[in-house]
């Protein structure tokens, strides 16, 4: 009796093993599993350099046009609009003499655009206007004013004595 009930275990073992088989006859695997894209951060602000290259003065019968050339990088991945340029002048004493700036529609006439992408660098020539002469040895502080992709605000500030 023993064997009977060993044998009808032992049937109902292969029965139900083979129940549990793949129909091709093959073992059963797992499916490969979708792998899921990195999750990228963006910087939490843009890190932006810029260099005066060059400046020069003109004039004219309605007063003075400085130009100014930038070179203006994004190293931090994250790009940015440039808002506006201004330029204070102060005398050789140290005295404050005029400010004039231009706005984002101002640099987008004169340059094509006002947007600064993600590592990207830039040359911008700007002329900037100006009542009293800028004269050499006046003393000129530029700002330029930015805002970045995460609506951070950025001013780089340089001050240069005009030859």
């Amino acid at each position: 009796m023993r064997k009977g009930i060993l044998s009808t275990l032992l049937l109902m073992l292969v029965i139900g093993w083979s129940g549990c088989s793949s129909s091709d006859g093959g073992s059963t695997t797992a499916p490969t599993p979708t792998p899921v894209p990195p999750v990228q951060t963006l910087p939490a602000s843009a890190d932006v350099d810029v260099e005066i290259l060059g400046a020069g003065a003109g004039t004219s019968g309605q007063g003075n046009a400085v130009a100014f050339l930038f070179e203006i990088t994004e190293r931090g991945g994250l790009g940015c609009n440039i808002n506006f340029i201004r330029v204070d002048v102060f005398r050789a004493t140290g005295e404050f003499e005029e400010r004039q700036e231009i706005g984002a529609g101002e640099i987008i006439r004169q340059t094509g655009t006002h947007r600064l992408e993600a590592n990207e660098t830039r040359e911008l020539t700007v002329l900037i206007g100006f009542r009293a002469t800028v004269k050499s040895g006046r003393t000129l502080t530029v700002t330029i004013g930015m805002t970045d992709d995460r609506s951070n605000d950025q001013d780089w500030s340089e001050t240069l004595i005009f030859n």
